[in-house]
């Protein structure tokens, strides 16, 4: 083997500031090639010394399982070159994808850029597709998985990928000194994997539990064997704490391009080893994409304005009604897009702890439910830009559709209360029974008091009295995982694939630190969770969970809020994208991955920018695609 020393044989990037005049906006040229850093002199495609029932050339995959009809996520005209700048909150503290600090948003968006999982997901029907991996086999058991790596699978130093990388990956994962416990726990749910051949491995889960393939095949990013190997966790993060290992995706790091505390860029490989797959048809466009570090939501929105960032996500119902009537948006240099998907949204809304009175009576659970003024909240507060909440599961085929969805009814509230046994006041109005006051209290972050104080104020109307009390997320969170309190603010985020067991499972109701904050406890919950984790089939764990939807909203363990079945994002109006924009069931960050360099809209807009009597057709905000692919 070659000397592992990485001679970067890079075409110079030259960066070209040029700004134009009349103080017009400033404008960034990244003037790039594609990169390629080949140290290794390893023949295409596989090694003529493995058989093909090992998994070498001529393998047939008889009895194994692979997608060949894979469905498309980029635009097939899309053109290679040019690039994109993307601001992100805060520098990381490692570019390590593995072990302590490696979460942070740097590392979270742009490990799937430069390495690379054994499987992905189909764009459209989220079935498995080949990545590392060409084919995969789940045996009887139903615990024991088998993966062939692809042949012709390359590190960005032009070693091949063999069952080796996995095994190293697999063993630092499962190191405790990588300071990784959430990590390190996924890992002992499984027994090391066993190397059939240089192509072929199997790896058995301890358990029965559909998710294990689900987080081995998708969720875990593989790293060449020759670097890691002989390294403990704690070498690892020692050593590779800025320290670039080339992984076998379509982008890697040039460590000159690591601006501390101001931006990290990548650039794209020349030499990507799948290129011409059909899954990356039209993706992994751009030359250079530039990370830069701004943390402040409105300076990041007046250098997006300037045209010194690319894209933005517009998370402020105000901002995307009320600040966007300047020049270059009026003119159609800068578009907004409100973009119909299926990415997971989460529960929002306030927990109430059955656990104690008096929200172990499922009357007044109720009757706070319907004492619950959402709509006005939204229609006033929100520019009625959200859709009220009915599912643990909102906006995905998970949801089901009779649950139940609660309006604003006092008359309700009050009927439910006084069945609870809540029907005499006090001289000052509020409910008593067996002489005490009908009172409890919520505590709050900053910001909802807005619309928390009109709740305190129509419940008043029906003799309850809430106090209101201001804490920080910390104290929030700690009240919640403890268990200590009546009534409390959550906002839980939606996983890609649906983990219910922590939020519902009865055992979890009493168990710290879990997300059973409500304190459910159901029998029928409990199997059909049990059922859940054992079913391979999608369509059927669809059925599952539908049924464990209606049960859990029937309970009204929540006050259910909002949640927004759109992604609102603005950009420069210069890019080529897909019909849907984004990713079915992605954010905006997919944009580094499915958009391109448009001439045509780019030498435009360029035009625009310098004469302001252009003006460029900007087209319909709202994009209902992916609705319309149902």
């Amino acid at each position: 083997m070659k000397s592992r020393i990485l001679t970067y044989l890079l075409v110079s990037a030259l960066i070209i500031f040029s700004s134009v005049n009349c103080g017009k906006k400033e404008k960034k040229v990244f003037d790039t090639k594609p990169v390629s850093i080949k140290i290794f002199d390893i023949p295409p495609g596989a090694d003529p010394n493995v058989p093909a029932e090992q998994g070498g050339s001529g393998f047939k995959g008889e009895g194994w399982e692979t997608k060949t009809d894979v469905n498309i996520a980029g635009n097939p005209n899309a053109t290679k070159g040019g690039s994109l700048v993307i601001a992100i909150k805060a520098f990381p503290a490692t570019l390590r994808i593995i072990g302590k600090d490696a979460n942070y948003q740097f590392n979270v968006m742009t490990k799937g850029l430069i390495y690379e999982t054994l499987l992905g997901q189909d764009p459209v029907t989220d079935e498995y597709i080949p990545s590392l991996a060409t084919h995969w086999k789940i045996m009887d058991d139903k615990k024991t998985f088998k993966f062939r790596i692809n042949p012709d699978a390359r590190w960005a130093d032009g070693n091949a990928v063999t069952t080796e990388d996995v095994i190293a990956t697999y063993k630092l994962l499962a190191d405790s000194t990588t300071l990784d416990p959430l990590t390190v726990e996924s890992m002992k749910r499984f027994e090391p994997p066993v190397a059939e051949s240089k192509y072929i491995f199997n790896i058995k889960a301890k358990e029965l539990d559909f998710r294990l393939f689900y987080e081995f095949a998708t969720t875990f990013y593989i790293l060449p064997s020759y670097y890691i190997k002989t390294l403990s966790g704690k070498d690892y993060l020692d050593q590779y704490q800025f320290k670039y290992i080339p992984g076998s995706g379509p982008y890697l790091i040039d460590s000159n391009d690591v601006k501390k505390g101001q931006s990290i860029s990548v650039r794209r490989r020349s030499d990507y080893w799948a290129e011409k797959e059909k899954q990356n048809t039209g993706l992994y466009n751009f030359d250079y994409i530039k990370f830069d570090i701004i943390g402040d939501d409105a300076l990041l929105f007046e250098k997006f304005k300037k045209g010194e960032i690319d894209i933005i996500e517009v998370t402020s119902a105000k901002r995307w009604s009320e600040q966007f009537d300047f020049d270059e948006y009026n003119r159609g240099l800068i578009l907004k897009r409100k973009i119909y998907n299926e990415y997971p949204r989460g529960v929002q809304g306030l927990t109430m702890n059955m656990r104690k009175p008096p929200f172990d009576d499922i009357k007044i659970r109720k009757a706070f439910c319907y004492a619950y003024n959402r709509m006005q909240f939204n229609e006033k507060l929100f520019y009625n830009l959200y859709v009220p909440l009915a599912s643990y599961f909102p906006g995905t085929e998970f949801a089901n559709p009779e649950n139940p969805l609660t309006g604003f009814n006092l008359d309700s509230a009050k009927m439910l209360l006084e069945e609870a046994g809540w029907k005499d006041k006090n001289s000052e109005g509020y409910l008593v029974k067996d002489g005490k006051v009908f009172q409890t209290e919520l505590p709050f972050i900053q910001g909802m008091d807005r619309y928390l104080t009109i709740f305190q104020e129509d419940l008043k109307k029906i003799g309850i009295k809430l106090n209101l009390k201001e804490i920080d997320g910390p104290t929030l969170f700690k009240l919640g995982n403890e268990r200590n309190f009546t009534l409390l603010p959550i906002n839980w985020t939606g996983p890609r694939v649906p983990n219910p067991t922590g939020m519902m499972e009865s055992r979890m109701a009493d168990i710290p630190n879990t997300t059973n904050w409500p304190g459910i406890k159901d029998k029928r919950i409990d199997e059909l969770l049990q059922k859940y984790l054992e079913t391979f089939s999608l369509k059927e764990r669809v059925k599952i969970l539908r049924e464990i939807d209606y049960i859990a909203c029937n309970i009204y363990a929540y006050i259910f809020e909002w949640y927004a079945p759109f992604q609102r994002i603005a950009y420069q109006n210069k890019f080529g994208y897909p019909e849907g924009i984004i990713g079915k069931y992605s954010d905006f960050l997919t944009a580094t991955s499915m958009w391109y360099n448009d001439g045509e809209k780019a030498a435009l807009y360029d035009k625009a920018v310098l004469d302001k009597n252009i003006t460029i057709p900007s087209g319909e905000v709202d994009n209902k695609y992916w609705l319309q692919q149902k």
